[in-house]
C-alpha cells in the first residue's frame, strides 16, 4: 500500500485525535525538529515557489498542510527526518518536508527541503510473487540500481520530460556510484502503535540550477526504489530548499 493511501486513512484519524487529547499513552512523536509532533499543522509560505514559477516543476502544496506520518532515517550519513503531509484544504495534495540535521550533533543550522512526488512508477504488477517470472523481477531492478549499468547513482539522471539534473554525492566522480540503502519506519500516529516498513533499495540526491525571478534558484530530484508489503516501486521526487522564516508552526511544543 502506498504511502498516499495512508495518509488519506490518516487525515480523519488526525482531526479525531484532536477533539480527544485525553489519551495518556507513551507517545513516540517527542523531541521532533522545528518542535511539531504527529498531527501539527505546518504553515508554507508561497514566495520560494513563485521564485521558480514557469522554470521550476515542483507545485505549491498550500498554505497549510498537517503532518500525518513521520520518520527519522540516517541518509547518506545526514541523521534525517521526514513528514509526510496533506494539504488540509485538498487532502489529495500531499508533500514531504524533508530535515537533514548535522552528523556531530553540533550548532550547524538543520536543513530544511520540501518535496512533492512527481512519479510513482510500479516496477512490475504489484507484488513479488505476481511477477511473471524471476527474470523480469531482476532485470526491472538492475535497470535502475543495477551495479553497473542501474540509472540511479550515474553523473546524471535525465527525467522522463528530458530535464537532466546533476548528482550531488561525489559530484567529481565521472562513474555510477552506490546509492543510500535504509530502511524506513514510519510512525502513522503518534504512540508507534501503527507503523510501515519501506526499505529503500537504493536514492540518490541530485539537483540543477536555473535562473528563476530575481535570480539562480536550485530544484532537487530524490529517485528512490522502494520495497514494502505490497511490492516494488520507483518513486521519484521533486524538491526545493526552504527556511524556517517559510514555514510556520501554530501547534509547535
Amino acid at each position: 500500500m502506498s504511502m498516499k493511501v495512508y495518509l488519506s486513512m490518516k487525515f480523519d484519524d488526525i482531526k479525531t485525535r484532536f477533539r480527544n487529547r485525553k489519551d495518556q499513552r507513551a507517545r513516540v512523536d517527542k523531541d521532533l525538529p522545528l518542535n511539531v509532533r504527529w498531527g501539527s499543522r505546518v504553515e508554507i509560505s508561497e514566495a520560494p515557489f513563485l521564485l521558480r514559477e514557469g522554470y521550476g516543476f515542483v507545485p505549491y502544496p498550500g498554505p497549510e498542510s498537517l503532518i500525518g506520518a513521520f520518520s527519522r532515517v540516517d541518509m547518506a550519513g545526514l541523521p534525517t527526518v521526514r513528514f509526510y503531509m496533506k494539504d488540509r484544504e485538498n487532502p489529495d495534495s500531499e508533500s514531504m518536508l524533508l530535515v537533514a540535521s548535522s552528523p556531530d550533533g553540533g550548532n550547524t543550522q538543520d536543513e530544511i527541503y520540501l518535496f512533492r512526488e512527481k512519479e510513482e512508477i510500479p516496477m512490475y504488477y504489484t507484488r513479488t510473487d505476481e511477477a511473471p517470472n524471476e527474470d523480469a523481477v531482476e532485470n526491472a531492478v538492475d535497470f535502475w540500481i543495477g551495479k553497473d549499468e542501474g540509472i540511479i547513482g550515474m553523473p546524471y539522471f535525465h527525467s522522463p520530460d528530458e530535464v537532466t539534473y546533476e548528482r550531488l554525492w561525489e559530484p567529481d566522480k565521472d562513474e555510477r556510484i552506490a546509492g543510500a540503502k535504509f530502511t524506513e519506519d514510519i510512525k502513522l500516529d503518534p504512540y508507534g502503535a501503527q507503523s510501515l516498513q519501506v526499505e529503500h533499495m537504493s536514492t540518490m540526491l541530485y539537483a540543477r540550477t536555473f535562473e528563476g525571478i530575481g535570480g539562480e534558484q536550485d530544484e532537487y530530484m530524490l529517485p528512490t526504489v522502494e520495497h514494502d508489503e505490497s511490492g516494488f516501486r520507483v518513486r521519484i521526487w521533486l524538491g526545493l530548499p526552504l527556511s524556517e522564516a517559510d514555514l510556520g508552526f501554530p501547534d509547535a511544543v
